[in-house]
């Protein structure tokens, strides 16, 4: 049986021409994140917005005075890109 499964792994298309994804949104403007250990703004500003520099605009929007005085747990408000 598991060569069967490996045979069909091996014939799929290399180009992944085949490939198909959907992406829906389910919400409104925002979406909430809470801070876990080792992150910092940027690195939240580069995984949502591709941009690690957009962090001080995160730390606008969440009335944080000084961004590098967040804290794990803590719960963001960050604006979906359209």
């Amino acid at each position: 049986m598991g060569s069967r499964v490996w045979d069909v792994i091996k014939a799929t298309d290399a180009s992944y021409s085949d490939l198909h994804h959907e992406m829906n949104t389910i919400g409104g403007e925002t979406q909430s994140y809470t801070i876990k250990s080792g992150d910092n703004l940027s690195r939240i500003a580069r995984r949502f917005y591709g941009d690690a520099d957009k962090y001080n605009g995160i730390a606008e929007a969440n009335g944080i005075d000084d961004p590098d005085k967040i804290r794990v747990g803590q719960e963001l408000t960050l604006k979906v890109l359209s």
